[in-house]
């Protein structure tokens, strides 16, 4: 995510619901990966170190996986490769494939 000035709060660092957004669609991506749907049941945030210009990069990494539930961690860098922020998320998934879902 390259950081401009609509993701930075009144104290210009870039706002927690922005880096947040990257790491939950990190986290989505990671957990839907296998074709099966997969929803948020338990996320947390931990953020580090304030960014306030540059790239954010969000990097998700299983944990761990069983038919129906989905470990895993997200952790974003700047440029530096300083972690910004680390995010946990805890999947359930469902039987429903990706592919058969319509969207209108």
């Amino acid at each position: 995510m390259e950081i401009n000035e609509k993701h930075l709060n009144g104290v210009n660092i870039v706002h927690g619901g922005a880096i947040f957004t990257l790491a939950d669609f990190a986290f989505a991506a990671v957990a839907n990966s296998y074709g099966t749907v997969a929803v948020a049941i338990n996320v947390s945030i931990l953020y580090i170190k304030a960014a306030t210009k540059g790239t954010l990069i969000a990097e998700a990494k299983e944990i761990s996986i069983n038919p129906k539930i989905g470990t895993y961690t997200i952790n974003v860098t700047d440029d530096d490769g300083d972690i910004i922020a680390v995010f946990q998320g805890l999947a359930y998934r469902k039987r429903d494939r990706i592919d058969s879902l319509i969207y209108e």
